[in-house]
Order: C-alpha cells, then sequence, then structure tokens
C-alpha cells in the first residue's frame, strides 16, 4: 500500500441512494479520531474526501471530464482520481467478494487554499472589511436554514461558515448583498456588474449548457464571494446525468437551451431568475459569445476534447471490465439513462456515444454564439 492509516467512512447522495453500487464520503483522521490531512495520488493534502461512484454513467468518467474541462479554463473544479474499491465489511479478511468497483476520488467541495480559496470567516470578523468575506453557497434541495431573497424568492444555503459557526452580523451581510445584487439585476442599469462577477456567470452557464446537465443552475450549484472580491459563480459539481445521459428536461436532445425546455426549472422554481434577468441584457450575451469563441479556440475545441475522452478510456480499459463483472448494467436503462442505453451494450459504444453527442452539441452551439 502507498497509504495506510484512520478513517471514517459513511453513505452519501441523493437520487445516487437508490443505486446498488454505493458511494461514499471519506474523512482521514489520526489515531485518535482527529481529523487529519492527508494526500492521495498526489492530490493537496485535505481530509474530506469524496468517493464517487460511476453506476448510471457507463463511460465513467463524465464527472471526471467536465471538472477537468472547467480547470482547463481557469474555474477551479475538484481533481480526481480513479480508484478501484475493495471494502472488507464485517469479515476476517479481504476477498474478491469485497470488490465494489471503480470509482473517483474526488475531493469535496469546501472552504480551503487548496480547493474554493476564500477566507475563513471567525466569529471575531465583524468589521467592515473583514465580514465582507469569505463566503461559500449553494443553490440545492433544502435540508437546513437558507438565506431567502426578497425579490425573486430565491433559497440559498450557507456551505461556509458552517451554520452553527456564523455570526448573525455575517449572515445579516452575505443576505444583504445577495438582495442587493437582485436589486441590481431588477432595475436592468447595469449595476449588477458591482456585485456579481459576469465573467465566471458566463462560463459557468456555457458549462451547464453544454453538458445539458439536469441539474443545471437550481441543484448543485455552488457559488462564492472572497473578502475583497465579487460574487463568483463555482465549482461546478455533480455531472452524472449529463453529456447525453439522461432522458428528463429534454437533455438527451443536442439542440436547444437547457434553460428553454418545457418543464425548465421544476426542481427549483426560482434557482433560475438570475440567469433569466441576465439574459435580457445585451452585454451579457456579448460576453457569453465572446466567452464561447475563446474556449472553443482552445481546451474546448473539439479535438481538445475528444481527446481527452480518447486518453480517458484506454486508462479504464482493464478497470472497467471489472467494474461490470461486478455491477453488470451495460445495456440496461439505469435511471436517468436516455432511452437509447439498452441498445448501448458495450463500454467502447458507451464512449463513442458521449463523443457524438458532445460534437453534435457543441456545433450547435457554435451556430447559436458564434458570430
Amino acid at each position: 500500500p502507498t497509504w495506510e492509516g484512520f478513517g471514517a467512512i459513511h453513505l452519501r447522495g441523493n437520487s445516487s441512494m437508490q443505486y446498488d453500487k454505493k458511494q461514499y464520503a471519506l474523512e482521514t483522521r489520526d489515531a485518535d479520531g482527529e481529523d487529519l490531512d492527508t494526500s492521495f495520488f498526489g492530490l493537496p493534502e485535505e481530509e474530506d474526501w469524496v468517493l464517487a461512484a460511476p453506476y448510471a454513467d457507463k463511460t465513467l468518467m463524465r464527472n471526471h471530464l467536465m471538472f477537468h474541462w472547467s480547470r482547463a479554463i481557469g474555474r477551479y473544479a475538484p481533481r480526481t482520481r480513479f480508484v478501484e474499491i475493495f471494502m472488507e465489511d464485517g469479515g476476517d479478511s479481504m476477498g474478491p467478494e469485497d470488490y465494489r468497483g471503480l470509482y473517483v476520488l474526488t475531493e469535496k467541495i469546501k472552504r480551503d487554499k487548496h480547493r474554493v480559496d476564500v477566507e475563513k470567516l471567525r466569529p471575531t470578523d465583524s468589521d467592515a472589511a473583514s465580514i465582507q468575506g469569505g463566503y461559500l453557497l449553494r443553490r440545492d434541495w433544502i435540508e437546513e436554514d437558507a438565506i431567502e431573497t426578497h425579490i425573486y424568492g430565491d433559497q440559498i444555503l450557507l456551505e461556509s461558515p458552517k451554520l452553527e459557526d456564523v455570526t448573525e452580523g455575517q449572515w445579516s451581510y452575505i443576505e444583504g448583498y445577495l438582495n442587493d445584487l437582485e436589486q441590481a439585476l431588477e432595475r436592468g442599469d447595469g449595476s449588477h456588474t458591482d456585485y456579481a462577477d459576469m465573467e465566471s456567470f458566463a462560463d459557468h452557464m456555457l458549462m451547464m449548457e453544454m453538458s445539458r446537465n439536469v441539474d443545471a443552475y437550481v441543484l448543485s450549484t455552488y457559488m462564492h464571494k472572497a473578502r475583497e472580491g465579487l460574487l463568483k459563480m463555482g465549482p461546478i459539481w455533480d455531472f452524472n446525468g449529463s453529456l447525453g445521459n439522461a432522458d428528463y428536461f429534454e437533455s438527451w436532445m443536442v439542440e436547444g437551451w437547457h434553460y428553454n425546455n418545457p418543464e425548465f426549472p421544476a426542481d427549483n422554481p426560482q434557482g433560475f431568475s438570475w440567469y433569466a434577468q441576465l439574459l435580457e441584457d445585451s452585454d451579457f450575451q456579448d460576453l457569453l459569445s465572446a466567452r464561447w469563441a475563446e474556449h472553443r479556440s482552445g481546451p474546448w475545441s473539439d479535438a481538445s476534447l475528444l481527446s481527452d475522452i480518447s486518453t480517458t478510456a484506454p486508462l479504464l480499459s482493464d478497470a472497467q471490465q471489472r467494474n461490470f463483472e461486478r455491477w453488470p448494467v451495460l445495456g440496461e436503462a439505469i435511471w436517468p439513462n436516455d432511452s437509447d442505453a439498452e441498445d448501448r451494450t458495450t463500454y467502447a459504444e458507451e464512449v463513442d456515444h458521449l463523443k457524438s453527442w458532445l460534437t453534435q452539441r457543441t456545433a450547435w452551439m457554435d451556430n447559436q454564439l458564434l458570430r
């Protein structure tokens, strides 16, 4: 073994909890049970990790690819490493029956100098300068107290500082900041640029649309604000139901904007309100076109995108066989798979489908955005 140590592990996920192949949260600890920063496979040290379990994503790489494509344009996204997991549960020794399949070791999104690099807010940070950051926020299913904005009724969760640590003054500050942003958007006079980093909003939207992620904009949507900075979108998260791999919200279609599908945004009715206002702004429309052109001339060119897929697939050639022997789902429609999933009975066919879908999608977006 390249590493031995103590840790704690538990099941994680929402809709993925229905799958036989489970995903896990992993915390590395010392012998006394205290958090211990650890580096795996060259990744920066931290104690919080995710063992993501691609199951309905039969390419096994959608999250890995989207996170890579985000970092390729300078937007931090979790770093990943492919691993195979054996987990002995209650027996005396490890054996073939303990093989759990191929997993993606993934950095958990959190405030950290190596991850979302914003300042750590302390309870004593209450003056006009220090209270401005840093904050990590999330738009998702509401499971705890959330900031509810006044104009659009958006509900936004506070990820950092944690609810048990945030002071009343800090909560009031970030709540007021989000409401000021909404007031600026509603005025339509361009003053929203005093509150939000438009390039980050544009890049985030382009990633959601390029992938047609079923959760786009309204779930698993992170944003952050540094102390002396504007609100930025990101990091991105959760792309198993993307890139032609889902059968709802018209996300299997290569044509059409995701935000224009007739059911959207059913999962979070107010979650698209900011972007709805931005799309009325010609400057933002121009920015979307400019950013798309820039990325398509570099890391998002068809040649680069297809090369990334073609480089990753051989890396998994042996592991994917072992994974699908353990979890024989090729040729099955596993929610939320698109309706043609049953016709793709091999790993190679799944990879080819991903390539074909993506190049058709980028071609459609070229026609819409390149002027």
